[in-house]
């Protein structure tokens, strides 16, 4: 049975920050690392950032982006990590942001770190 359809988001505008923010993620992981996650990018665009990161939330396993984003040491790059910060929390559920957490987690990644290191920057 497929699952219910997500609500739209409260907000369009912050839906379409966390697309651009997804996208920008992409050009640095081409420029900076020479990976370009063609797949995750075609599916940002067609879906949305939102629900792009809740289809790869719902998928098996990680997808091969997340892969290399962990062994580039650059998971803070990853949807998962976007999910959770604190501007795009209230896009997704809890249910949703804590699989998140855990597979960052679940790969080393110190989540709390990180979300403290980008309030700082913001």
């Amino acid at each position: 049975m497929p699952e219910p359809a997500a609500s739209a988001p409260a907000d369009p505008r912050l839906a379409a920050r966390f697309t651009e923010d997804l996208l920008d993620g992409c050009r640095v992981m081409a420029e900076d690392f020479g990976y370009r996650p063609a797949q995750f990018e075609r599916m940002v665009r067609e879906h949305g950032g939102v629900e792009a990161a809740r289809l790869l939330l719902r998928g098996a396993g990680t997808a091969g982006g997340f892969t290399v984003l962990w062994e580039k040491n650059q998971l803070g790059r990853s949807s998962e990590a976007t999910m959770l910060r604190e501007e795009y929390a209230e896009l997704f559920t809890p249910d949703e942001l804590l699989l998140a957490r855990r597979r960052l987690e679940e790969h080393g990644f110190d989540v709390d770190a990180h979300l403290r290191s980008v309030a700082e920057q913001g």
